[in-house]
């Protein structure tokens, strides 16, 4: 109805008749309401048993509207809930259940928080006051609505999102001297730390040498060949087994 009544509204010279108004508004119907329409037209003459526009409305709501629409729109009203729509969407859909009440400015801004979210409802507590219509009060609405949803999503995301990156500090070389304070290398302790150890330097190689210790790890009464440290499979020739228990100490 709201739609014909702008349509005609539009276009008053061709819609200037009732005939035409209802001839206009039938051609549209279809399912159950264009066979509640046939029996209000005569085939034969095409003539329409409506004279009245106005007649034809009130008998078409009567066949079609809600025959207690203040019961239903309340109803519909105190069950209306914003959840996660916007407030914008929330309040388009109250005021068609108002509008249908007759509600007035100060009613609606009394009902419209009812079915607003918590945090719509968190921030409309710390307003001193309410504005004076419930146009301004709407859009007071929205912009807290939009607040909160912004103050929820920030909140929501990871706290390792937000923090700043810190670079971990280099960890010092690890030192082969005792003690805490500096002093000179002890070449077999550093030699005997366990691990994947790679090439020794001559100098290490040296002092092995001269103090008859393992190539390997740095310890004393055995070879490299046969250290107890290395995770190398042992091959040991005839000549070695045999002089094996010369350098056990």
């Amino acid at each position: 109805m709201t739609k014909l009544a702008l349509v005609f509204s539009l276009d008053p010279a061709r819609y200037f008749t009732d005939t035409a108004k209802i001839t206009y508004v039938a051609s549209y119907l279809s399912g159950s309401a264009a066979d509640w329409f046939e029996p209000h037209l005569n085939r034969a003459t095409g003539q329409i048993g409506f004279t009245m526009y106005e007649a034809f409305v009130r008998s078409l709501k009567n066949a079609y509207n809600d025959p207690d629409a203040c019961t239903t729109a309340e109803r519909k009203l105190h069950n209306l809930k914003q959840g996660d729509k916007d407030c914008s969407a929330y309040h388009a859909e109250f005021s068609t259940y108002a509008t249908t009440l007759n509600y007035n400015d100060m009613t609606k801004t009394s009902f419209l928080p009812n079915g607003a979210n918590q945090g719509l409802k968190t921030a409309l507590s710390y307003q001193a006051s309410s504005p004076d219509t419930f146009d301004e009060f709407v859009q007071l609405c929205i912009k807290l609505d939009n607040k909160a949803k912004l103050l929820r999503s920030q909140s929501s995301c990871p706290a390792h999102q937000n923090a700043p990156t810190h670079t971990p500090a280099p960890r010092p070389a690890p030192s082969s001297a005792s003690g805490t304070a500096a002093g000179p290398i002890d070449l077999s302790q550093a030699a005997r730390t366990p691990g994947k150890r790679g090439p020794i330097s001559p100098e290490l190689r040296r002092y092995r040498h001269e103090n008859q210790l393992c190539m390997y790890c740095g310890g004393s009464g055995h070879w490299a060949l046969v250290c107890p440290v290395s995770t190398k499979p042992k091959k040991l020739n005839v000549a070695v087994r045999n002089r094996r228990f010369l350098y056990i100490r």
